[in-house]
């Protein structure tokens, strides 16, 4: 293959009108986050490299609740004059820059629509029922509807799933939120697959310490294992069907993509 190969397809498209508008509609969206669809400790965070002037301007005119997550890092020193109203626009316009935005689409996967289009707390029964699944293969939960779904597992996926039970168990939760945190890794094991700026933009509905604290459990790594891949996308989608047979949720698993 030489770059000629490659340049082609891309050239096409681009010579497209459809597509170039498709791209720059994508390219709006994902420039422009919208604060409501982030959770507050992104924002926070987005802001803990700003001068005090600039965290001080946005906690007092930014979303509810953001000045007392600002001051938990830092004290906030009230300016000692007015801001010039240009400037004041800027500062506005502009602090959001480290977040990513973008709209849902259709062909959005799984792992995406759990983590963007879920209530919260339907979010963290989905991942419980995620993590209960893997603790059944592993062995460590009496759920017999899994293997009935799934089947036996095989000795190398329960060693597997073991390893990532006793991963969570190690990073220190307990009860509901070690099975949540359990079907979390699952999610981070399936986010590489997606596009990078759409993982972002899913990771930052979750709270920023949750996934600092997962990322300890399953860090990313250089080479995703296909069949490992196919497997989290298995438990998902058995857990989410499960809970929509059971009436705990009215979202249903996204159809699989026949590609």
């Amino acid at each position: 293959m030489t770059i000629s190969d490659d340049v082609e397809p891309i050239a096409r498209a681009f010579a497209d009108p459809e597509a170039r508008a498709r791209l720059r509609l994508r390219h709006a969206a994902a420039a422009r986050a919208d604060v409501a669809r982030v959770h507050p400790t992104w924002l926070a965070r987005a802001l803990r490299e700003e001068s005090p002037a600039v965290r001080a301007t946005v906690a007092a005119r930014g979303p509810a609740g953001l000045d007392r997550l600002l001051r938990a890092d830092a004290p906030l020193v009230a300016p000692d004059r007015p801001p010039h109203p240009e400037i004041l626009d800027w500062v506005l316009a502009l602090w959001t820059e480290r977040l990513v935005g973008g709209a849902d689409r259709d062909d959005d996967p799984p792992v995406i629509v759990a983590l963007t289009r879920l209530a919260p707390f339907a979010a963290f029964r989905l991942w419980r029922a995620v993590g209960l699944v893997k603790s059944a293969l592993a062995g460590e939960a009496d759920e017999p509807w899994v293997e009935e779904r799934l089947g036996p597992p095989a000795p190398d996926v329960r060693a597997w799933a073991a390893r990532d039970a006793e991963a969570a168990r190690r990073a220190g939760a307990t009860g509901r939120r070690a099975l949540a945190l359990l079907g979390l890794v699952s999610a981070f094991r399936l986010l590489p697959e997606c596009e990078p700026f759409v993982m972002r933009r899913a990771l930052q509905r979750l709270p920023y310490p949750i996934v600092r604290r997962v990322r300890t459990i399953a860090p990313p790594t250089a080479r995703q294992v296909p069949a490992a891949v196919r497997l989290e996308g298995t438990i998902l989608r058995a857990a989410w069907n499960r809970l929509y047979e059971e009436g705990r949720t009215d979202v249903l698993h996204p159809p699989e993509d026949p590609s």
